[in-house]
């Protein structure tokens, strides 16, 4: 939101960049609960569905008390990095971004006119 924006802007003396159209952020507040849980989510988020919905997550903000926290053995970065870890060649399952044919499209384009 704006509010967010201003706030980190004022806060950051203006050294930050800002971005949301099509920038989707996942923020997470000082509340711990389920990390393995908010990881995979987040995980989901970004890589579901190949990265291309319009609200696949673009970055993650998260407070220190992700890092590490009682409830779990290890903080959501390492976490994450162990989701991305399995993510291999071999068993890639991503689709293609585009099904529609050059010609399809030009044509319904033809047709329109």
């Amino acid at each position: 939101s704006s509010v967010v924006a201003e706030k980190l802007a004022t806060e950051l003396k203006g050294r930050i960049k800002l971005e949301d159209a099509g920038f989707d952020w996942k923020i997470l507040g000082p509340d711990v609960s389920d990390v393995d849980y908010v990881a995979w989510v987040s995980d989901q988020d970004a890589y579901a569905c190949s990265g291309q919905k319009c609200s696949a997550q673009s970055i993650l903000f998260y407070h220190k008390n992700w890092l590490v926290h009682f409830s779990a053995k290890a903080g959501i970065e390492d976490k994450l990095k162990t989701l991305a870890a399995r993510r291999q060649l071999d068993d890639l399952t991503i689709g293609p971004v585009l099904t529609v044919t050059t010609k399809r499209m030009l044509d319904h384009v033809d047709d329109l006119e």
